[in-house]
């Protein structure tokens, strides 16, 4: 089976090689095709812009829809995210694909470097980086949309800081992590 998984740095794996991100290591363990496009730094906005070439062109059965940390950063508020999470799941049904949605991992502001403070008051985004969060759930429960919840054991307060970079991008362990989460969500490859 083919899946794109479309989204932002946490997709593309900052900071860690190709190969150990989350996206390669489901790929290895499941047999499944997978194709990152995730772009650092990107908004759904974006992804949404890039979605007819880096997910229709593809032709995939499954896309993984993962993003809106960017929108809340840059912006301080997930209405956007939600407008164009909701457009793409929608679009990806249109065209035949099966939409799938990663929950983010959490955030921690206490690791996150001095220069990224001086862009976004991270602490004071927290409840809205929840609400998503709550929301992105909500709305694919609502609408049949599987989810991929990236918040896992390992990842979680108070031990899971350990295994970030920045406290935004998880190091290879917690890539390690995701794709566990990613594995058990992507049904078993035919034989």
């Amino acid at each position: 089976m083919k899946v794109v998984c479309l989204g932002d740095s946490l997709t593309y794996g900052y900071g860690v090689p190709r190969k150990d991100c989350w996206a390669s290591l489901t790929a290895a363990r499941t047999g499944h095709t997978l194709v990152n496009r995730g772009v650092n730094g990107d908004t759904t906005g974006g992804m949404l812009a890039r979605f007819g070439r880096d997910v229709l062109e593809e032709r995939p059965q499954r896309v993984l829809l993962m993003g809106g940390a960017n929108d809340i950063i840059y912006g301080g508020s997930d209405a956007p995210a939600r407008l164009n999470l909701m457009a793409m799941v929608r679009q990806a049904e249109a065209a035949g694909i099966r939409p799938m949605v990663g929950l983010l991992p959490p955030i921690y502001a206490q690791g996150i470097p001095e220069p990224w403070l001086s862009v976004t008051d991270y602490r004071a985004l927290s409840p809205v980086f929840a609400a998503y969060r709550a929301w992105l759930a909500d709305f694919c429960k609502t609408s049949g949309v599987k989810t991929v919840d990236f918040a896992v054991p390992g990842l979680l307060p108070p031990e899971g800081a350990r295994h970030y970079l920045d406290g935004l991008h998880p190091d290879r362990e917690g890539h390690r992590l995701m794709a566990e989460a990613a594995c058990a969500a992507l049904p078993a490859p035919r034989i």
